[in-house]
C-alpha cells in the first residue's frame, strides 16, 4: 500500500510539475572542440551517437563503457579524436592512458570507427558536453523558476500515517465481523445470511469482470498486432492468431457465465440437500472430442503456415547478411556480384567486425596477432618487475584502491597472471595457424566479398522476397520484426536465416499510421546483457528505384583492402587447444575455416 501510495504522490508531482516546464535544447555556450555550438551540431552529434556509441556508453551512467560526461575535462581534444577513431593504433603507439583503459575494461577493445572525420567525432563530443537533449526541469517549479523538491521527510510521514490510517480500517472491519459471528453462534440466528451475499457477489463479481474485459478490449485492443502485418507471411499468421482469439474467446466467455451462475443458482440452501451426480460418459466425451478436435485443426493449420513461410527460398532470392554482438546490429549487402563473401569468426578485428574473408584483412590481422603474442610474451619477461613496483605502491593506499593493488599482487605471486597471458598467446597462435592454412588453401578468400556493402541500416524493396541471414559474434540474441511477423534467434556459430516478403513500405506504414516520424527496427528480444535494450536496427523499405538510388550512394567497404605486403609467416606450433582471442567463440573444427 505505501509503495502505490508514494508511486501516486511521485507521478502526481511529476505531472504537476511538467505543466511549468521548458525545453532547453542548447546548455552551453562554448566547446571544447573549439567549433562553433549549434543546435544542428549537436544534432548531428545525436544522430552519430545513437549510431555508434549508445549500445555500449551511456552519457550520466557506466554501461559497458565508462559514462562519458566530463570526458572532454578528463581527456585532451587531439588524445579523444584519435581514441574515438582508432583506439588499437594509439594503444600500438605506446600511449600509456590507452593501455591503463584497455587492461583495466580487461582486454575488451573499443569498436574502430576509422570512417568517422574529424569534424563528425567532434559534434559527438559536443553533444556529450551538452549532456544530450535536455528536456528542462523535471519536478515542481518554484515560483523563482528553480525546481522545488519535495521534502523526503513529509512524504515519508504522510506515507506512514496513510498505511496506519489502513491497517486501523482493517482490523474495525475484522472487529465488526467478528462480532457479528459471536452473536450468531449465542442467539443460534445468522444475523447475516452468508450463503447469499456470497452468491451475489458472485454475479456482481462476474457482470463487472466481463465488463472490465471488454472495457480493456475497447482501450488497448488498437495495440494489438493483428490485422496491421507488412508482410506477405504476416497476413497468414494475423488470420490464425483471429481464428484462435474468436474461438478462445468464445469459450472463456461461455465457461466464466457458467461458473459464476452454477455458484449463484446452487448455493447452499437451507432444507435443499446437493444432488449427488459422480459422472456422465455422454458429456465427457462431448468436452474431450470437440476440445481435441478444434485443437488438431488449428494444430494443422499451424504446421502448414509454418511449413509455406520456412520453405527454402527460391533461387535468385536477393539475400543480406545481419550480425548481431553485444549491443549492436550490421548489416552487409552483396555488390553487384549479387554473392556474399565468406565470413568466419577467426577473422574479426577491429576494421573487420563482421570477420569477412578480404585476404589484406587477414593479412593485417596475422601482423597484429604477431604484435600481443610480443606484447604479452614481453608482459610475462616484466613482471618480477611488477611485482615489486605493486608492493612498493601499498603503503598509504586504503579502502578500495588497497583492495584492487592487493588483488593485482595475488594475482602475480599466485601465477594466475601469467597463466592468462600464456593462454591469450596460445589463442593467438592458433587463430593465426587457422587464418594463415586458410590463405595458403586458395578456396576460402574470393573476390565476391570485395564489393560487399557493410553497414547499420538495411533496405529492402517492397514486394520482393529478401533472406536474412543471421550470425551472432557473442552471446544467443534475438532478431524481431515485429510488424512484418518475425523473429528469428540469432546463435554464435550456428547461423540462421529467415525469407520474407514486405509489403508496405516505410512512407505507406507512415500515412497509414499518421506518425511522420515512423521507422521499421529490428530489435533484440534476448536479454543478452546490461545494455540489450539499445540493441535496435532500422528497416527501410523502399520501392525499387529508391533502393537503387540508395545502392548507387554506398561504396564497397573492402574495395581499398588490397593485400599487404608479403612477409614470411612463421608457422605456429601445433597446439591441443582450440581457444581464441576472447572476443570470438571456440570453434568445434580447430583447424579448418569454414565459411560461416
Amino acid at each position: 500500500m505505501q509503495r502505490i501510495i508514494s508511486r501516486w504522490a511521485c507521478a502526481f508531482l511529476i505531472v504537476l510539475g511538467s505543466l511549468t516546464t521548458s525545453t532547453a535544447e542548447v546548455t552551453i555556450e562554448q566547446s571544447a572542440t573549439g567549433m562553433e555550438v549549434s543546435e544542428a551540431t549537436i544534432k548531428s552529434g545525436m544522430d552519430l551517437f545513437k549510431a555508434n556509441c549508445s549500445a555500449c556508453h551511456a552519457i550520466d551512467r557506466r554501461m559497458t563503457g565508462p559514462a562519458l560526461a566530463g570526458v572532454h575535462e578528463r581527456r585532451e581534444m587531439d588524445w579523444l579524436i584519435k581514441w574515438i577513431r582508432n583506439n588499437q593504433e594509439l594503444r600500438e603507439s605506446g600511449d600509456a592512458d590507452a593501455i591503463a583503459i584497455y587492461n583495466e575494461y580487461n582486454g575488451a577493445a573499443m569498436n574502430l570507427f576509422t570512417n568517422l572525420s574529424d569534424e563528425e567525432i567532434k559534434s559527438i563530443i559536443m553533444y556529450v558536453e551538452n549532456g544530450g537533449w535536455s528536456d528542462g526541469p523535471k519536478g515542481p517549479v518554484a515560483s523563482g523558476g528553480e525546481v522545488a523538491e519535495a521534502d523526503p521527510s513529509l512524504v515519508k510521514k504522510i506515507n506512514w500515517m496513510l498505511l496506519i490510517i489502513a491497517l486501523i480500517i482493517g482490523v474495525i472491519f475484522l472487529l465488526i465481523v467478528r462480532n457479528i459471528d459471536l452473536v450468531s453462534k449465542y442467539t443460534g440466528k445468522s444475523l447475516i445470511p452468508w450463503n447469499n451475499v456470497n452468491a451475489t457477489l458472485m454475479l456482481l463479481f462476474l457482470v463487472a469482470f466481463l465488463g472490465l474485459v471488454f472495457y480493456e478490449f475497447s482501450i488497448h485492443g488498437k495495440y494489438v498486432l493483428i490485422g496491421d502485418s507488412s508482410s506477405e507471411h504476416g497476413d497468414r499468421l494475423d488470420q490464425m492468431m483471429m481464428i484462435t482469439f474468436i474461438i478462445t474467446m468464445v469459450v472463456f466467455v461461455i465457461t466464466q457465465i457458467l461458473l459464476f451462475w452454477f455458484a449463484f443458482r446452487y448455493r447452499a440452501k437451507k432444507g435443499v440437500k446437493a444432488l449427488f451426480y459422480p459422472e456422465n460418459d455422454k458429456l465427457e466425451l462431448v468436452w474431450t472430442i470437440i476440445p481435441a478436435i478444434v485443437l488438431t485443426v488449428l494444430v494443422i493449420g499451424g504446421l502448414n503456415a509454418w511449413r509455406s513461410i520456412m520453405k527454402p527460398p527460391a533461387e535468385g532470392t536477393a539475400n543480406i547478411e545481419v550480425f548481431a554482438e553485444q549491443f549492436r546490429w550490421y548489416v552487409r549487402y552483396p555488390g553487384a556480384d549479387g554473392e556474399l563473401g565468406n565470413s568466419n569468426y577467426n577473422l574479426i578485428s577491429g576494421d573487420n567486425p563482421l570477420g569477412v574473408a578480404v585476404e589484406g584483412k587477414a593479412e593485417a590481422l596475422i601482423t597484429d596477432l604477431k604484435k600481443d603474442i610480443t606484447t604479452y610474451e614481453s608482459t610475462i619477461e616484466g613482471l618480477p618487475a611488477e611485482l615489486g613496483k605493486l608492493k612498493g605502491s601499498v603503503g598509504g593506499l586504503v579502502g578500495k584502491e588497497e583492495k584492487i593493488l592487493r588483488k593485482q599482487i595475488e594475482a602475480i605471486e599466485s601465477g594466475d597472471r601469467q597463466s592468462e597471458l600464456e593462454m591469450q598467446i596460445r589463442r593467438r597462435k592458433t587463430q593465426i595457424l587457422r587464418i594463415t592454412e586458410a590463405l595458403e588453401g586458395g578456396t576460402f578468400f574470393t573476390d565476391a566479398a570485395m564489393d560487399d556493402i557493410v553497414g547499420q541500416e538495411i533496405h529492402v524493396v517492397v514486394n520482393e522476397p529478401i533472406t536474412f541471414k543471421f550470425r551472432s559474434r557473442d552471446v544467443i540474441h534475438s532478431a524481431l520484426m515485429k510488424e512484418f511477423r518475425a523473429q528469428m534467434n540469432v546463435v554464435p556459430g550456428l547461423p540462421t536465416q529467415f525469407t520474407m516478403t514486405p509489403t508496405k513500405t516505410t512512407e505507406a506504414r507512415r500515412q497509414e499510421l499518421k506518425n511522420p516520424e515512423f521507422d521499421y527496427h529490428i530489435v533484440c528480444n534476448k536479454i543478452c546483457g546490461n545494455s540489450h535494450f539499445n540493441m535496435k536496427l532500422k528497416l527501410v523499405v523502399e520501392t525499387r528505384e529508391q533502393y537503387e538510388e540508395w545502392m548507387r550512394s554506398q561504396t564497397a567497404t573492402f574495395a581499398e583492402a588490397a593485400p599487404v605486403e608479403e612477409t614470411p609467416v612463421e608457422s605456429a606450433p601445433e597446439e591441443s587447444e582450440t581457444e581464441t582471442d576472447e572476443t570470438v567463440e571456440a570453434d568445434s573444427e580447430p583447424i579448418a575455416m569454414n565459411a560461416q
